[in-house]
């Protein structure tokens, strides 16, 4: 059976009306920029036809304006007559006036006599300013003295004046800080040598002794914020006030106490090897101020005891240096009796614990300092002379102010005599002033009367208006006619317009109906297709079954007996084999059944058990199917993001693995880098294959079979090969040559200067506590020695490695030439 397909001629519609709605469309959208064009065409008139209204209404306001001008000219005419005859009048009968001769001379002979007062005033304000001056030095000696005996009570300040001896940068810089503290968000704390202090003296020494000079004078800060404004104010700028090759040290480090180094003893430990505490519990200083001490100095490592002899120096040192459960510590610092004693644990071979000592020297900077009497008995007899001096400059004052009384009474007296002399002259030379100006101000007037009188008639200006007003008329006119010719064509091209956008509309309108009427015969037609196909796969399947049943019962009957055969031939002969229904026929099934039930009894669970048994492998079947399925589609998706990144991953290494190998054969020996895949890709690796000897194969890195020398050189001949792959701003590495005999340790220092001294190479900084001699350098290299120790001399210029080099130069220099 087949279904026939639905016809084409709909489509073959559609697209006939697809093109015409296309070809609707261009028609319309020429229309409607015809009639833009009309539009901004009638724009231009309106602002046209604006323009000279507004020209017109000005040309009438000036017409209405014509009449009031006269009125005002005649007004003008009228008020200059009026005021040249006021300054006529005046001119011919002038005021009498006073002989201006005789007011400068009595002005002259008033001014010689107060010539004198003023002399006596100046020489009065001359030993007045000496009296105030010898006041405030006397009250500056008694202030400066006073304070001078407080600070001598302040144990800090006392600190701070012994500091400015030996260092006048921090001494001035902590003076600033003391003004200066809210420019901080929060607290800065002077350096230790002034804001700590040790309560009990007897450990005075020991915990001086964990300091350094340089963090003894160090200021700490408690935020990154205010680190950098100390560092901008002390080092960066002179807003604090410090000489320009001063230096202060400054410190901040983030406050996370789990990256602390843990105190190597317990309390109970600490006793029992015969220590007294820790020299963070001896001292007392601002609770901000601990991180600096526990974070910088260690005193929360650094166990002290005051009698040595009860301390058991060999398992102290194995106490110290024990290492914590992350591998930090392995040494620190005790100090038994007069002896301090620094221990380290060495992390490679057999891990001895060394310990260095040296003697404890007495403290200069944390202890308390007494008041000299002398210096306080020498204060208070300033202060007692100062204040005798200052009874006597106050008698002086009283004088002077009583003198000061007398000459301003004449000093008033003659400003009132002066000030009557000065407004009688002002008035004669005003009153000559304005009669020899009014000469010319009748002249100006005469001008300006003219000027009126001669002025245009304003007929004749009426008259121009008037036609200036008619020709702007029939301009006006004219844009109109223009605008009323726009509006028409306007009507045409948008009735036009319009009737393309009705028809555009329409044949969508028409071609959107057709589309959802061949989308519904479509549907329909899928809709009987697909019941077609189910009712065809039914009669399929029932003409199979049929004919499968039918092939069982012939198959049946021919197994049965003879006399069965005979009855069934006779059955089909006569037609009553298909006179029985489907149910009578099942009837008759369910009787045989019953009848089989009844000769084979059977446990009814067995079936029901099978059907459940049934129905879940049906769901377990297709649960695994549903996982499968979501198995290969996860494959399928490892794989396509595998083949992304594993080829870059296999170039990157097949390119770092070249380069090692190229550094290894340089030396002499073998090396190789590869990929260890593996089925969990958290376990891939990478493999490094190396060989040092010329009867050894390619072997794995590993911490047994190798030394800790070759691990070494191998170490950092694979991070040179990655330097020029990677790129980051600079790199670090630390004792790496430690452990290389002479030969590697030369080829790896030369590998490295070849491959970081390149212009587009990064920064690369090697920490190294000793180098061969005659190594290879480059111009790009950049040598710092560090020179590190207990004390370094307060004197400028000792210690300076550049003289040192130098003069080793020179000796060679002049060694060479001598032989």
């Amino acid at each position: 059976m087949h279904l026939p397909m639905p016809c084409s001629k709909p489509t073959s519609c559609c697209r006939q009306l697809a093109l015409q709605h296309k070809d609707l469309e261009k028609i319309r959208e020429k229309k409607k920029n015809a009639t833009r064009q009309k539009f901004q065409q009638m724009k231009t008139k309106w602002q046209d036809g604006e323009r000279l209204e507004n020209v017109a209404e000005d040309i009438t306001g000036k017409l209405d304006g014509l009449k009031r001008s006269e009125k005002d000219r005649l007004k003008k005419m009228k008020d200059l007559q009026s005021q040249m005859k006021k300054f006529q009048y005046e001119l011919d009968n002038p005021p009498e006036l006073e002989d201006i001769q005789d007011i400068t001379s009595e002005l002259r002979r008033l001014n010689a006599e107060h010539s004198q007062t003023r002399d006596r005033m100046e020489d009065l304000q001359e030993r007045q300013k000496a009296n105030v001056e010898a006041s405030a030095a006397e009250k500056v000696k008694i202030a400066n003295a006073q304070d001078q005996l407080k600070k001598l009570d302040d144990e800090r300040h006392r600190k701070l004046e012994n500091l400015r001896q030996h260092d006048r940068d921090c001494a001035d810089a902590v003076a600033w800080l003391r003004n200066n503290q809210e420019k901080f968000k929060m607290e800065v704390f002077e350096p230790p040598m002034i804001c700590c202090s040790v309560p009990d003296g007897r450990y005075t020494n020991a915990v001086e002794a964990c300091f350094s000079i340089s963090q003894l004078k160090t200021f700490v800060a408690q935020c990154e914020e205010d680190y950098q404004l100390l560092n901008h104010c002390f080092n960066d700028s002179a807003e604090a006030g410090l000489r320009k090759d001063g230096r202060v040290n400054t410190w901040y480090r983030p406050k996370l106490e789990h990256t602390l180094v843990r105190p190597p003893m317990s309390m109970e430990e600490l006793q029992e090897l015969g220590f007294d505490a820790y020299a963070i519990d001896k001292i007392d200083c601002p609770d901000g101020l601990l991180w600096y001490l526990k974070r910088e100095v260690n005193m929360h490592r650094t166990a002290v005891a005051l009698d040595g002899s009860r301390v058991d120096v060999a398992r102290a040192m194995e106490a110290v240096s024990r290492f914590g459960p992350r591998g930090e510590g392995g040494g620190a610092t005790f100090i038994a009796g007069k002896v301090i004693n620094t221990v380290q644990r060495s992390r490679y071979g057999r891990r001895i614990a060394q310990n260095m000592t040296r003697d404890l020297r007495p403290a200069r900077n944390l202890v308390a300092s007494t008041v000299d009497p002398e210096v306080k008995r020498d204060l208070d007899l300033v202060i007692q002379g100062a204040r005798q001096a200052l009874e006597v400059i106050n008698e002086g004052a009283n004088e002077l102010a009583a003198e000061e009384r007398t000459i301003r009474e004449q000093e008033a007296a003659y400003k009132k005599k002066f000030d009557e002399l000065d407004e009688r002259k002002k008035k004669v030379n005003e009153t000559k002033k304005r009669l020899g100006s009014l000469a010319g101000k009748i002249e100006v007037c005469k001008a300006k009367l003219m000027e009126l009188e001669n002025a245009p008639s304003v007929d004749d200006e009426r008259a121009r208006l008037k036609q200036e007003l008619l020709d702007i008329s029939q301009k006006r006119v004219k844009v109109a006619k223009d605008y009323t010719q726009l509006i028409r064509a306007l009507i045409v091209d948008q009735s036009a317009a319009t009737r393309s956008g009705i028809e555009f509309l329409q044949v969508g309108a028409n071609r959107s109906a057709l589309e959802a009427l061949c989308q519904e015969k479509d549907e329909r037609y899928q809709r009987a297709l697909a019941e077609f196909e189910e009712a065809d796969k039914t009669f399929l399947a029932a003409k199979e079954d049929a004919k499968s049943k039918r092939d069982i019962s012939v198959e049946l009957v021919r197994k049965m007996d003879r006399e069965f055969q005979e009855q069934f031939e006779k059955m089909e002969v006569d037609g009553s084999v298909h006179e029985r229904t489907v149910d009578q026929l099942r009837a008759e099934l369910e009787t045989q059944k019953a009848n089989l039930d009844l000769i084979m009894i059977t446990n009814p669970g067995v079936v029901d058990q099978y059907e459940r048994r049934k129905a879940e492998i049906g769901d377990l079947s297709k649960k695994i199917e549903d996982k499968e399925k979501r198995c290969l589609g996860l494959e399928r998706d490892i794989k396509f993001a595998r083949d992304n990144w594993q080829p870059a991953l296999e170039r990157l290494v097949a390119s770092i693995g070249k380069k090692f190998s190229a550094a290894f054969d340089r030396i002499g020996c073998a090396g190789e880098i590869r990929i260890s895949p593996h089925d969990d890709y958290e376990k891939w690796a990478i493999d490094i294959l190396v060989k040092f000897r010329d009867k050894e194969k390619l072997t794995l890195l590993t911490g047994q079979r190798q030394s800790g020398g070759e691990r070494s050189l191998t170490t950092i001949l694979y991070l040179m090969s990655l330097t020029e792959e990677a790129r980051t701003p600079f790199s670090l590495v630390d004792e790496i040559n430690q452990g290389m005999d002479q030969r590697a340790e030369r080829a790896v220092h030369d590998s490295m200067v070849e491959v970081t001294c390149k212009p587009d190479s990064c920064q690369y900084f090697l920490i190294t506590p000793k180098l061969l001699p005659d190594l290879k350098y480059h111009e790009r290299m950049k040598i710092l020695c560090v020179n590190n120790g207990e004390w370094l001399p307060e004197a400028k210029g000792i210690g300076n490695m550049m003289n040192m080099i130098d003069t080793f130069v020179q000796m060679r220099d002049r060694s060479s030439r001598a032989g």
